[in-house]
């Protein structure tokens, strides 16, 4: 990200990837609004990295959404090029240029291979890479590339829960299936100069099921990045995001209304849409072989209110709360491969009600160092990799501080031409509700491959973690994996298909869940 997060996702890249319900994540070393995508179709709470971008060249991001919250991954966040377009893009060299798509440029200095010539006879030129690739509209100097979805999934959940008094564990299982759909939307600049890259994803799923409810759940993800070339070693970075999705009430107020123990009747009857607004700015500055970067950024988080079972509504005002960080980093190029750099962060966040409705005081002052490194050797390696410290201090004297090591991390791998694996770790701070508990610190990771079987038949796999170390409450971890398949018929339309496990383990025995959900559909692009 272009800015240091302090605690912060989707998105907020929200952000996930690795958020479980009944929290606010906030990244803390990464800029606000880590919002990963969505999860996948039929999928509830799955993991989600948030989204974790190298800040040591002062390129922009290219504003995918991990999302928002990061990730397990979902094919419809991911291209399946053969030139590795489904990785996130990776900073620029030294001299702060990057390839047309967004990668780490050759090594400044290097004359770049000539492609072939096309003979005189015949005409036709060079042929395309990836003759499936979108096409794209082209919109003044801006090119428009759009993807739908349309399909169905299925979803089969497990859920464990205390039951009786005393409470002894419970299951429950339920089954759906939805009608899913989902549009994204991806505007890029095609300047010689500056960059602009804005994208939006929108997902809509009903139950269609017999025994469904006919819910409908939207979800709409929004991220712009802007990079401004000053002038030569000078690049002003400039992000704005937005994240609309449902969740499960989380407010001190709605567990106490809803309490089987005091009123066994009442139960919640609704998700109530969460809002997360981010917006950040940096400047990076190169001085030859150094570099310094300095950044500040804000996220607003709205929570929409809880309707019960007994047709009353339980206000979650006491969760809103807004974000101020800022980072500085210094650091210089030790070589073409290797730039070593230290980073520190200071910030803050200011509740909208103190105390709370669980009569606690969660306003919180946080701290973050870290040591790391940038990694160039090319598009066959590339990223950034960190280790550090972050800590929480929580303003009520009764919550303990939230601190612990910070592990960061985004590398590109091409093993071979057409495979292309991802590595992202990230270390967060969430805040809770839960009386006694003043939140956790989320270690998440995930690993995914893409692998083109042929010119029109692409595989990816996805395998994610999230490690939930809660201060005051019980631990939790999810292991999610996923797996899908892409046919293109034409360059416009294919079929694609996506299969997801998810496990969710405690060390309360009264709160675990497995879910696994399937789907498969109709992919159009342009």
């Amino acid at each position: 990200m272009a800015l240091l997060l302090l605690s912060g996702a989707a998105d907020a890249s929200a952000q996930e990837f690795g958020t479980l319900r009944g929290r606010v994540a906030e990244d803390v070393l990464n800029q606000p609004g880590g919002r990963s995508a969505p999860d996948d179709a039929g999928d509830r709470g799955g993991i989600r990295v948030p989204e974790y971008r190298p800040l040591g060249t002062g390129t922009a991001p290219d504003g995918e959404a991990a999302g928002r919250d990061g990730i397990a991954f979902d094919p419809l966040e991911m291209n399946t090029g053969e030139d590795g377009e489904n990785a996130a893009r990776p900073n620029a060299g030294s001299d702060g240029t990057t390839a047309s798509d967004g990668r780490i440029s050759s090594v400044p200095g290097r004359v770049g291979s000539v492609g072939s010539i096309p003979s005189v006879q015949g005409g036709g030129g060079q042929p395309e890479s990836d003759p499936y690739a979108p096409v794209g509209t082209r919109i003044g100097s801006f090119i428009l590339r759009s993807t739908l979805d349309l399909g169905l999934s299925s979803s089969r959940e497990t859920t464990t829960f205390a039951s009786g008094t005393p409470p002894v564990a419970a299951e429950s299982t339920s089954i759906s299936v939805l009608g899913d759909g989902a549009l994204r939307l991806d505007l890029d600049s095609d300047w010689s100069r500056h960059a602009l890259n804005v994208d939006a994803l929108g997902r809509l799923q009903r139950d269609i099921s017999d025994d469904g409810d006919r819910k409908i759940e939207p979800e709409v993800l929004l991220d712009a990045v802007a990079r401004i070339d000053v002038r030569e070693g000078t690049t002003v970075t400039a992000t704005a995001g937005y994240a609309y999705r449902l969740d499960d009430a989380q407010s001190a107020a709605f567990y106490a209304a809803t309490d089987p123990a005091l009123v066994p009747a009442v139960s919640g009857t609704n998700d109530p849409p969460t809002q997360t607004l981010d917006g950040s700015l940096s400047l990076r500055q190169d001085f030859r072989s150094l570099f310094g970067e300095a950044g500040v950024s804000v996220e607003r988080t709205l929570h929409g209110a809880a309707e019960l079972s007994d047709g009353s509504s339980i206000s979650q005002n006491d969760l809103d709360n807004t974000v101020y960080d800022g980072r500085l980093r210094a650091g210089f190029e030790l070589s073409p491969v290797f730039s070593p750099f230290v980073e520190v962060g200071y910030g803050i966040r200011r509740m909208d009600e103190r105390p709370d409705s669980g009569g606690m005081d969660r306003n919180a002052v946080r701290y973050a160092a870290r040591a790391g490194t940038g990694i160039d050797l090319g598009e066959k390696l590339n990223g950034e990799v960190a280790i550090g410290y972050l800590r929480e201090d929580v303003a009520d004297p009764l919550l303990e501080d939230i601190d612990g090591i910070a592990l960061d991390a985004l590398v590109n791998w091409s093993p071979r031409r057409e495979t292309d694996v991802t590595l992202r770790l990230a270390t967060t701070t969430e805040t809770s509700s839960v009386g006694g508990e003043s939140g956790a610190l989320l270690y998440s990771g995930d690993l995914a491959v893409t692998h083109r079987i042929r010119a029109n038949l692409s595989a990816e796999a996805s395998l994610g973690a999230d490690f939930r170390d809660v201060r005051g409450g019980a631990d939790e971890t999810t292991v999610a994996g996923q797996t899908g398949l892409t046919y293109w018929f034409n360059r416009f339309a294919g079929l694609t298909t996506r299969l997801r496990h998810e496990e969710t383990y405690s060390s309360d025995p009264l709160e675990r869940s497995t879910t696994t959900s399937a789907f498969v559909g109709l992919r159009l692009q342009h």
